[in-house]
């Protein structure tokens, strides 16, 4: 039998039964599509991230006090005003282009009949260098205000809806910050996702107001330091970090009190995370080829029975055992390799759709397409080569006999 006929052969004995056909191969589309679609998601997620953090800045590190995030919530006090002039005037550390401590507090604010409870940000004019935010009306702290203690207040956007309505203007405005008025001096907004969510509904004030009247003692919850040379980065944070042991007293072997973090570092930690998890969750998608490959075997299985006189008129007209082993294994990767494209095509579908929804960016490869198709067609290879071996070793007596 010629190749040509033996695949036309293969596709109508696949139309001869649609139905059959199509629900052995949803074993292989569901398998191709999430593998596809966790793919996508994944990288769409770690490039989402990355934009973000580019916008927001990744020339800058944050110290925070704790020798973890846990003693850090609990309230370590191991970052002081002291820790923080002394970052500022040593001249070794010439990478460094702002320093901006952070003193944070949550706070009842009330205007306008509203009430709630709002983190407070102490902070001083270096900040606006670091934290990027878009002044919609006003300016952010200023030295002359740090310097006199000022009660002023710089709001978030999110902030100035909730207290004076969408369309009004705030400035000149007054806040109950407990139970003191404060006047709004500037109206802030980030449109970055990652920083949007506490810039927005937050307020900031002079850090000396926050430490002295509303925390009550001179602490920091916060150290950040941005750089003129990102590519030096680690360098600086490890002389940050040998001056600050040295300032608390830290043996060798003692574990920093203190925790230094860039931006780079997080994006790293993101990018582990979601490859991590990516790569588990297409493994247990991957379950699904493998049902669906048992599946193929099954029906191919069936199809040698049913069509066991067939097989033993075409060995009797001259057929060879190769052009019967051919014939049955084309039918199976045909119908892997039909299902490999549907799931392609589902996938990309539905990682467009989530892209639209979730608003992250669509991120679609070549290489998992490839492997899709490479894996759909080995499944079909693999879990058809069985039923095609048996139907092959037929006897064209035994099977023309066959009932």
């Amino acid at each position: 039998m010629q190749y040509k006929e033996i695949f036309r052969s293969a596709i109508l004995a696949l139309k001869n039964n649609v139905m059959r056909t199509s629900l052995t191969m949803i074993g292989i589309i569901i398998g191709i599509t999430s593998v596809i679609l966790i793919y996508s998601i994944g990288q769409g997620a770690v490039a989402f991230i990355t934009n973000e953090l580019a916008s927001f800045g990744t020339d800058y590190f944050q110290i925070t006090p704790g020798s973890s995030q846990f003693s850090a919530v609990a309230g370590s006090q191991s970052l002081t005003f002291e820790d923080l002039d002394a970052i500022k005037k040593d001249k070794s550390l010439t990478n460094i282009r702002n320093v901006a401590p952070f003193a944070v507090a949550s706070v009842k604010v009330s205007a306008n009949g509203e009430e709630e409870e709002l983190l407070t940000y102490g902070s001083t004019h270096e900040a606006v260098e670091i934290l990027r935010p878009e002044m919609i009306e006003g300016e952010f702290l200023t030295q002359e205000q740090e310097l006199a203690s000022e009660k002023v207040v710089i709001i978030g956007s999110d902030v100035a809806k909730k207290f004076f309505g969408e369309n009004s203007s705030p400035m000149d405005e007054t806040l109950r910050i407990n139970n003191k008025i404060y006047r709004i001096t500037g109206v802030l907004n980030s449109s970055s996702a990652l920083a949007g969510s506490f810039l927005n509904n937050s307020i900031f004030i002079p850090i000396g107001v926050v430490t002295n009247e509303i925390i009550g003692e001179k602490t920091l919850q916060e150290i950040d330091v941005s750089v003129h040379d990102q590519d030096s980065i680690n360098q600086t944070i490890e002389d940050v970090e040998v001056l600050l042991r040295d300032r608390h007293n830290l043996s060798d072997g003692d574990e920093n009190d203190f925790q230094i973090q860039s931006a780079q570092d997080i994006l790293t930690t993101v990018k582990t995370i979601t490859g991590l998890l990516t790569v588990m969750i297409a493994g247990i998608s991957g379950i699904s080829l493998v049902v669906g490959g048992v599946g193929v075997m099954n029906i191919m299985l069936v199809s040698v029975t049913e069509r066991t006189k067939e097989i033993g008129l075409l060995k009797a007209i001259g057929a060879k055992q190769n052009d019967i082993l051919t014939q049955f294994l084309i039918e199976s990767v045909v119908m892997t390799l039909i299902g490999g494209i549907v799931g392609i095509i589902l996938g990309i579908s539905g990682a467009f759709a989530i892209s639209l929804v979730a608003g992250i960016p669509l991120v679609i490869s070549i290489s998992p397409i490839l492997i899709a198709v490479g894996v759909s067609t080995l499944v079909g290879v693999v879990f058809g080569l069985y039923p095609a071996r048996r139907a092959a070793k037929l006897s064209p007596i035994d099977a023309l006999r066959y009932e």
